[in-house]
């Protein structure tokens, strides 16, 4: 436990060293804080992601946590937060207004999956093993949410307030301000969760516009896209939407084929869709149908109409209205598409291929030499979509054990990621006026080599902010 006159932040999740599994424990004035608790994802199979979830699980007290905050809800930042109220954890959970319904949605899908995948490990292992968290935990750490405002400075005691502010990721997505008072004496710490792309700004419509923060004592930063050769730009930007429409009109309206986009449910699915409405909706001649076969996606999508802010609200539901858009939710619905071999673009989860209907669409579209797979984001490296993407040589792909002939056009475009790019990264950290900035969120060759950059850089403009970066055992103090 911290001294009573003293902030002690441990970044105990797998973020440390790596990009996923998001978690920070946080000690002030007896107060126990957890800064989100998200699924480490970099596992080669089910079983190592089960035992380091489980691991990572094990490092918190869930009765002793006070409050629970998060920047944003995708999977690697919040999924293992249900985790802790099986375990008896009363903690607040402190979001940004609107996050209620989408949190719902991916905490009760990340419980089917967990469930369903402990099945199968029970089955290889032989032994029992027991999911994380089940539906009723789910509701329980929903009871226990409060929504933010953003821009508003939120008291959480008397001693320790915090304030949303817009990181134009996702959806609602923030950089939180921690504010620790002692003694008419104020630090601040700026957590800024995972950080929007300013490429896709005017272009990515259904995300609030990223806002910087000018000043904090201490910046615990992501630093996802540290490796500059991991980067793109709006020139690449609008090559990529020109391939885009080339390539449906091609392999759809030329050759009446498919074209699978595999998508995550979560801000990448609506993302996709308001492009493919952009360069399609207002051609009366387009009668190609798009399939959105992504139950989550779905249910995201009915959060999204729920929650959106009122200036999105009319290009959101023009959107939706869509003729072409081909709602597909029931388990048999989709086996009647994938059977179909007509000309469709299909929109399915998961984006790396890792499980849901998009494997099913592969293993249908992999073996056609006229169909087109389009990959959109980055895929790890232990993922079906990285080896479709990286071993395009190989005659055959392993796919649910079966051996899938490997003919698909393979397209791969880098400009829609989500996440802020290098040089931006660099320009926004090295304004910030802060005594130290701590790099999380990316692997450790990438993140020592930017912490260079950015000290130079920050150098170059004659500040004195000291460049961390983190790994297992560092512990900030303040």
């Amino acid at each position: 436990m911290a001294k009573k006159n003293t902030v002690s932040i441990n970044v105990i999740g797998g973020n440390a060293e790596d990009v996923t599994g998001s978690a920070s424990l946080i000690t002030f004035d007896n107060l126990l804080i957890l800064f989100e608790f998200g699924l480490i994802q970099k596992g080669k199979n089910i079983y190592e992601n089960y035992c380091y979830n489980r691991e990572l699980i094990g490092k918190v007290k869930a009765s002793k946590i006070d409050y629970i905050i998060v920047g944003h809800t995708h999977a690697d930042h919040i999924a293992l937060i249900p985790a802790l109220y099986a375990k008896g954890c009363t903690a607040k959970i402190i979001v940004p207004k609107g996050s209620y319904d989408i949190m719902k949605e991916m905490w009760l899908d990340c419980a089917y999956i967990n469930q369903r995948d402990c099945d199968i490990l029970t089955a290889q292992k032989e032994k029992v093993f027991y999911p994380f968290y089940a539906n009723e935990d789910v509701y329980a750490a929903l009871n226990n949410v409060i929504e933010v405002e953003m821009n508003n400075k939120y008291s959480v005691t008397d001693s320790f307030h915090l304030r949303f502010v817009p990181a134009g990721h996702i959806l609602f997505s923030a950089q939180t301000e921690l504010f620790f008072t002692k003694s008419n004496h104020t630090k601040k710490v700026l957590f800024t969760s995972d950080l929007g792309n300013l490429n896709l700004k005017n272009h990515k419509l259904f995300v609030e516009e990223f806002e910087p923060v000018i000043n904090a004592d201490i910046v615990i930063g992501e630093a996802t896209y540290a490796s500059a050769e991991r980067t793109s730009s709006k020139k690449t930007l609008k090559k990529d939407m020109e391939k885009i429409k080339t390539i449906i009109s091609q392999y759809c309206v030329d050759y009446k084929k498919r074209v699978l986009i595999p998508c995550f449910a979560l801000d990448r699915l609506p993302y996709m869709m308001w492009i493919l409405y952009s360069l399609f909706g207002t051609d009366e001649n387009f009668n190609i149908p798009i399939c959105i076969d992504s139950p989550l996606g779905i249910r995201l999508l009915r959060a999204y109409k729920k929650n959106i802010p009122e200036e999105m609200q009319q290009d959101f539901s023009n959107m939706l209205k869509w003729k072409n858009f081909k709602f597909i939710e029931e388990s048999e619905d989709s086996k009647a598409a994938i059977a179909d071999d007509k000309s469709k673009v299909i929109l399915a989860s998961a984006g790396m291929l890792t499980a849901g209907r998009s494997v099913k669409w592969t293993q249908s579209i992999l073996p056609s030499y006229m169909d087109c797979i389009m990959f959109i984001g980055y895929c790890a490296t232990n993922t079906l979509a990285y080896k479709i993407k990286n071993f395009s040589d190989r005659s055959t792909v392993s796919i649910a054990g079966k051996e899938i002939n490997n003919k698909a056009s393979i397209v791969d475009l880098k400009s829609f990621s989500s996440h802020m790019q290098h040089y931006d990264l660099l320009n926004y950290y090295s304004n910030i006026n802060a005594q130290k900035i701590y790099l999380i969120h990316s692997n450790q060759n990438d993140k020592i080599q930017f912490k260079e950059e950015l000290q130079n850089e920050i150098s170059r403009k004659n500040k004195t902010t000291k460049v961390v970066a983190v790994n297992r055992s560092t512990v900030i103090n303040i």
